[in-house]
């Protein structure tokens, strides 16, 4: 799967954004926070693999901030974090969000922490990654990229890359970027009251660090879980965003906890919508692994609603699971 097909919607206050939407499934809103751009993301060393797999698993949902990317540049001088939030509003507005799960990383997690405080209503997860309280980090990017650009974005690269990926990393960063908006997105990205936010936050949250980002310590993300009453995971990995494997294998375990379907009808067996989904599957013969494949969940998630619905149907295996089920029209 590649880039989407680019949308813009104008903000409230005039800014033309740009956004994409990839995938099927539960909405899930992305900040990556390392880098925008909607395009050469998929193209970014440790960010790439991270956009095939959620693109496989959700309807991903990409933008970039003004100033960034694809969207409108140069930023005012009194660009302020209240500016990130208009945008957002414009996205989720124009696509008509009703419910999704919004994603931040480094300091965009900034971003998605404050929607979420704001929009409970409309936010059912939170997911932080590679992202403190604190604001020692923000102070260096805000400082170092003006004294000599180049430098700053070569500093930016893990340490393992070769020097192959650091060009390319520069190269991409420098069309995702110009240095004044950049500084002032950096800016805007101070902490100021996120950790009132995260303290306030009304939804279930999951906090991820890669083990080997050098340029946060994991005990900055424990303390964003820490204060937001969230689940913390470490995952291996250097980037900022770390293994996309391990990663959506905690986001999908996470989200298959919090995010629980409400039971159907009582002619229903007590089964959710989604459970009598995989039993119709199953009914037509269908393994764990094409389910999965056919609703676009991981096998995990698959087996986890099967064995719900046995248990709430009282039966113990699958040929038992598909006679209750003609026997109750289920099917």
């Amino acid at each position: 799967m590649g880039p989407p097909p680019v949308q813009y919607v104008t903000t409230s206050d005039g800014y033309q954004i740009a956004y994409g939407v990839s995938g099927k499934g539960t909405p899930l809103l992305y900040l990556p926070g390392g880098f925008d751009h909607i395009h050469l993301a998929w193209r970014f060393p440790g960010l790439a693999g991270w956009l095939e797999a959620l693109s496989a698993r959700f309807q991903l949902i990409q933008f970039d901030p003004r100033g960034s990317g694809m969207s409108q540049r140069v930023l005012p001088s009194d660009h302020s974090a209240d500016a990130f939030q208009l945008d957002v509003s414009a996205v989720v507005n124009r696509l008509d969000l009703k419910s999704f799960v919004i994603f931040g990383v480094g300091p965009s997690m900034r971003i998605a922490t404050r929607y979420a405080f704001e929009h409970p209503e409309r936010v059912s997860a939170l997911i932080c990654e590679s992202a403190g309280v604190s604001g020692r980090t923000m102070a260096l990017f805000q400082s170092l990229p003006s004294q000599d650009w180049d430098w700053f974005l070569q500093s930016l690269a893990p340490r393992d890359c070769t020097p192959e990926e650091v060009k390319l990393r520069v190269d991409l960063q420098k069309q995702a970027y110009e240095l004044p908006d950049f500084v002032l997105k950096m800016r805007a990205s101070t902490p100021e009251k996120t950790g009132e936010y995260l303290a306030g936050l009304r939804v279930p949250t999951l906090v991820l660090h890669p083990r080997d980002y050098a340029l946060l310590q994991s005990e900055q993300s424990s303390e964003v879980a820490e204060i937001s009453r969230g689940r913390m995971i470490l995952i291996e990995g250097s980037s900022t965003w770390g293994d996309p494997g391990q990663g959506i294998a905690a986001i999908e375990t996470f989200l298959a906890d919090v995010l629980t379907e409400p039971d159907g009808p009582p002619s229903s067996g007590g089964l959710s919508p989604r459970e009598i989904e995989v039993l119709r599957l199953m009914a037509a013969g269908k393994s764990n692994q094409e389910i999965a494949d056919h609703l676009v969940i991981s096998r995990n998630t698959v087996r986890r609603h099967v064995s719900n619905s046995l248990d709430k149907m009282g039966v113990a295996n699958r040929t038992q699971a598909v006679i209750y089920a003609r026997d109750h029209d289920l099917l």
